[in-house]
């Protein structure tokens, strides 16, 4: 090979080899090692420029010693600060003054950063200071997030994921009580509902947070059976005790007596301003009317502690029919016709100690079994049931019933003092709900 082509390619090598990094793979000898490749360069350039030698001025000879363009270099450099430094000397300043010097700055720092980086201990303490600085500027400032900053999602938003969500949680413990859990009334927004247990108590609960509230009356409700709500936050209750029918104000506790003289066990709501209410000790349909605070006899012969009442509206909450059980005796579920000029009534089904009834007024009712722990549901066209929900473990003994079609759930109370919330699209389906209550 020629010498001239060997030089070449020596020389290509090497520059070759001065970009590669000589830390195997560290950035911070590479940036060393570029910035003193660069710091060389500048050198070398301000050795091989004409004015960067030596020059002065000879008095005795009037002539230049040394270089003449170093000469006029050191001339050029005497003018006042403030003049634009424009010649080729300036330049040379400036390679002097600040290129060298910044490369040096910049071997410096990278040695400083390789010396951190290889110090675990020390990136720790760094990090750890700047984690309490952080910590410590939260903690004098305070964090205050504005109820303006805070997501809000709009009502009817919530209604659709509260909806979607009871669709698919099939079986839920909301809340227990401290007593039997006898009866369970909603309120007409669906947000709450209202729940009577054996020691005379009757109680507000947020299904929403399970939270339960007692309802403070100004006049004890004596032995609760049956509870419903009105759209005017009114609840009424049934006192089997004390043969009454009482109407409690949610809002103040203010109670007063609609009904005496009558063995009330179950109740259901009309959309205008009528109760119907059943009488264990004389087996009768009453209807009520609460603003007169009358009663009158609809059908007889319901059948020993009759009890339960569900009822069908139709368009302008005019009862169409009403479906009755029994307290605490065997007995049928009856359907009673309520347009007929005189109600009639008909068996459905079997429906032994079958406390209350529910209906979802697209033909089926759904009857609690107390004795036999379990909640059938009915098929009001074939008259046939079956099995819905029982337990698995643990007592599940149902009392009360109310159904929530809006939202597609229905909630029951149990003699054990718990309340329950089941999807009605689980209880539509054909398979049985195991539940265990212990």
């Amino acid at each position: 090979m020629p010498a001239d082509n060997a030089t070449n390619n020596d020389q290509a090598k090497d520059e070759s080899d001065s970009t590669k990094n000589p830390a195997g793979g560290s950035i911070f000898n590479g940036g060393k090692d570029y910035a003193a490749s660069a710091e060389r360069a500048a050198q070398g350039i301000s050795d091989n420029t004409p004015g960067t030698g030596t020059g002065d001025w000879d008095e005795e000879n009037e002539t230049v010693s040394g270089s003449a363009s170093a000469y006029v270099h050191k001339l050029e450099s005497g003018r006042e600060p403030w003049l634009m430094r424009q010649t080729a000397h300036g330049a040379l300043d400036v390679m002097g003054g600040f290129l060298a010097p910044f490369f040096q700055g910049v071997q410096k720092t990278a040695d400083e950063q390789l010396k951190v980086s290889s110090d675990p201990k020390t990136t720790s303490d760094m990090a750890s200071a700047a984690k309490g600085t952080a910590y410590q500027k939260v903690k004098e400032d305070g964090v205050k997030i504005e109820r303006e900053d805070r997501p809000t999602i709009d009502k009817e938003t919530q209604d659709a994921l509260k909806k979607a969500h009871y669709r698919t949680e099939g079986a839920f413990l909301v809340c227990k009580f401290g007593a039997k859990a006898y009866d369970v009334a909603l309120d007409p927004s669906g947000h709450k509902a209202y729940v009577v247990t054996d020691d005379g108590a009757l109680y507000g609960v947020d299904l929403t947070t399970g939270v339960k509230r007692k309802v403070i009356t100004s006049e004890a409700l004596g032995a609760t059976r049956g509870v419903a709500v009105d759209t005017n936050n009114k609840a009424y209750v049934t006192d089997f005790g004390g043969k009454r029918l009482l109407q409690v104000d949610l809002s103040t506790g203010e109670t007063q007596v609609i009904l005496k003289d009558v063995t009330a066990q179950g109740i259901g709501l009309d959309g205008n301003g009528k109760a119907y209410i059943t009488d264990a000790g004389t087996a009768e349909l009453f209807e009520v009317d609460l603003k007169k605070k009358e009663k009158k006899s609809i059908i007889g012969e319901l059948g020993e502690q009759a009890s339960g009442v569900a009822l069908v509206l139709d368009e302008n909450g005019k009862a169409q029919k009403a479906y009755t059980g029994h307290w605490w005796a065997a007995g049928d579920l009856f359907e009673i016709d309520l347009t007929a000029a005189t109600p009639t009534k008909q068996p459905v089904t079997k429906a032994d100690y079958s406390p209350d009834v529910a209906v979802d007024g697209a033909g089926t009712a759904y009857v609690c079994d107390h004795s036999a722990d379990i909640l059938y549901k009915v098929d009001l066209k074939s008259r046939k049931r079956r099995e819905a929900v029982k337990s698995a473990a643990g007592a599940f003994s149902p009392f009360g019933i109310a159904l929530d079609t809006d939202n597609g759930v229905a909630y029951v109370c149990t003699y054990e003092g718990q309340l329950w919330r089941f999807s009605l699209s689980t209880l539509q389906s054909p398979e049985l709900i195991e539940i265990v209550t212990t």
